[in-house]
């Protein structure tokens, strides 16, 4: 068994004024996770979550914009032995009008009572719903 690859991301817990949860699915996956994508070489955490959320969804944020929420490890759904360890960061957007672009495929909003109807990614399930679900 080879060494499973890591993976370092910056994901966005993204919500709206009605606390439904933003999650998105890539073109060739069937889970839906969060926003956000993987961290380049030279890049903080803070940069890569602005640049994939305006590459993935249009959404032009600043760093006012988020807090961070944490970090978490887990196994990746879509790429075999490869573990993704990513930092979460909580936005708040009052535009529900977000339009998948890049390698998404479908956004999706979830709410308190339709979120165990998804196929959720490892990431979103194991950190990002409890602390969506502690939300008032």
């Amino acid at each position: 068994m080879h060494k499973p690859t890591i993976l370092y991301l910056a994901s966005a817990l993204i919500t709206d004024s009605s606390n439904r949860l933003l999650t998105v699915r890539k073109k060739d996956s069937s889970y839906y996770m969060m926003a956000g994508g993987k961290i380049e070489k030279g890049e903080l955490p803070e940069q890569t979550l602005i640049r994939e959320l305006n590459e993935e969804l249009n959404l032009t944020i600043t760093s006012k914009d988020f807090i961070l929420l944490g970090t978490h490890s887990t196994t990746a759904v879509n790429e075999p032995n490869t573990i993704v360890t990513a930092h979460i960061y909580h936005v708040i957007v009052s535009s529900v009008n977000l339009q998948p672009a890049a390698e998404i495929a479908e956004v999706k909003w979830l709410t308190k009572d339709t979120y165990q109807n998804t196929k959720l990614a490892h990431l979103l399930e194991e950190f990002s719903i409890p602390k969506w679900l502690a939300f008032d």
